[in-house]
C-alpha cells in the first residue's frame, strides 16, 4: 500500500467527522443523546487527526505533539460523555402518554431538580428529546420541590397540554426539531 493511500483514508475520516463533531455539538435536532454523540465524535476526529499528523510529518516531535492532543481530545471527549451521563435524569420513566399518531410521547421523568415532562420522538441512538415543562422548585404556593405532579397530554398530533395546581401550560412544536413553537404560558385550559 503507497503511503498516498496511508494517508487518504485518515484525512477523508478527519473530513468526515468535523463536521459531524461541530453538527452533534451544535444540536440543531434536539437528541437525546447528543453528548455521548459529540463525545464520540470528537474522540474520533483527535484520533484520526494525530494519525494524519503523524504519517504526513514523520518527525519526532510532532508525533509527540499528535499524541499528547490526541491523547487530550480523548479524554476531554470521555469526560463530557460521563458529564453527560451523570446530569442526566434519573430514575425511571414514570409516565408515557402517546400522540394520536404514535410518532411522539410524553414522558414525566425526575429531573435533576424536581420532575420534567419531556416530548420524545422515535427509539434508538437518533431519537429526540426536548423539555417541555420541568419543577423548578420555586412553586408560588409553597410546595417544596419534586412534589408537584402535572398531569399532561396530547391536544393533537402537534400540540402538547401540562396542567398543574399553579395553571395550564399549552404549546405546539416542531414535528422535525421538537422546539415549542410557543412559549408556555399559564391560561386556562
Amino acid at each position: 500500500m503507497s503511503r498516498r493511500r496511508v494517508i487518504v483514508v485518515p484525512a477523508v475520516a478527519v473530513a468526515i467527522l468535523v463536521p459531524a463533531c461541530v453538527l452533534t455539538w451544535w444540536d440543531p435536532f434536539n437528541l437525546r443523546y447528543a453528548g455521548f454523540l459529540a463525545a464520540a465524535s470528537t474522540g474520533l476526529a483527535a484520533a484520526s487527526a494525530a494519525t494524519v499528523a503523524v504519517l504526513v510529518w514523520r518527525r519526532r516531535a510532532v508525533t509527540i505533539a499528535a499524541i499528547v492532543l490526541g491523547s487530550v481530545g480523548v479524554v476531554f471527549a470521555g469526560g463530557t460523555a460521563w458529564l453527560s451521563a451523570e446530569l442526566s435524569p434519573r430514575g425511571p420513566d414514570r409516565d408515557r402518554v402517546a400522540s394520536p399518531d404514535g410518532r411522539y410521547e410524553l414522558v414525566r421523568v425526575r429531573g435533576v431538580i424536581g420532575s420534567e415532562v419531556r416530548l420524545r420522538r422515535d427509539r434508538g441512538l437518533l431519537s429526540q428529546e426536548t423539555v417541555v415543562w420541568y419543577d423548578d422548585g420555586g412553586s408560588p404556593n409553597g410546595r417544596d420541590s419534586g412534589t408537584v405532579v402535572p398531569k399532561f397530554r396530547f391536544v393533537d398530533a402537534r400540540s402538547v397540554e401540562v396542567m398543574t395546581p399553579d395553571g395550564c401550560n399549552r404549546s405546539a412544536f416542531d414535528a422535525t426539531t421538537l422546539v415549542l413553537k410557543e412559549h408556555p404560558r399559564p391560561s386556562t385550559c
